[in-house]
């Protein structure tokens, strides 16, 4: 999959800046022609919808919106701005931004007890190798302790069993246990971050993008 509409792209999200239109905590609202970051590109809650005509991955615009709904509101539209320029061009493959981030966003958890930050550690590796498009072979065995060593990071115990919980249920191959560690790890550290926390995962994308 590749970016493509990149000049549309760009002029969407110019226009829907100068209309102020850019608005967190709704899809697309008809009536107020206000949105969020997916309503704003698709002029629905479809997500899927910005892959298509954009050729953004799944997983990144998931992120990009995460990130947009987390952000202050002069934040936030700063960065839904500054995502045409981010992408730059039709034709880039942006399949492995998400892995890239996710590792990121684990190193940047704060300092953790030597025994967790142990099972992380491993964790983080196979991301790099995803990120840089090689496979994850350990995935299946690091799933449920990618889950634990993030919600223990996290101080989320009952996050920590609905993971493991989920895990379960929805590894049903290795590409798909891998996203979901990759998913645990990156939505624990999500969830103690401050607005500060959220600056820095928006430069952070924006950059890898």
């Amino acid at each position: 999959m590749l970016t493509k509409n990149h000049y549309q792209l760009t002029v969407e999200v110019a226009e829907h800046v100068k209309a102020d239109a850019i608005v967190a905590g709704h899809y697309w609202n008809e009536q107020e022609r206000t949105g969020c970051f997916i309503g704003c590109l698709t002029h629905s809650d479809d997500a899927e919808a910005v892959t298509d005509r954009f050729g953004f991955p799944l997983p990144l615009v998931k992120i990009c919106e995460n990130i947009f709904e987390a952000l202050p509101a002069e934040e936030g539209k700063a960065f839904f701005a500054a995502i045409p320029d981010a992408v730059g061009s039709d034709g880039k493959d942006l399949s492995r931004v998400p892995w890239a981030f996710r590792a990121a966003e684990l190193r940047a958890l704060p300092a953790v007890p030597s025994h967790i930050q142990d099972v992380i550690d491993p964790v983080i590796a196979g991301m790099d190798l995803m990120a840089g498009g090689d496979d994850w072979h350990d995935a299946a065995r690091a799933a449920r302790a990618a889950y634990a060593a993030a919600c223990a990071a996290a101080d989320t115990a009952d996050t920590a069993a609905y993971a493991a919980a989920y895990v379960d249920g929805n590894a049903a191959d290795t590409a798909d246990t891998a996203d979901t560690a990759a998913y645990a790890a990156y939505a624990a550290a999500l969830a103690a971050a401050d607005a500060t926390a959220r600056i820095r995962q928006r430069d952070t994308l924006l950059a890898l993008i």
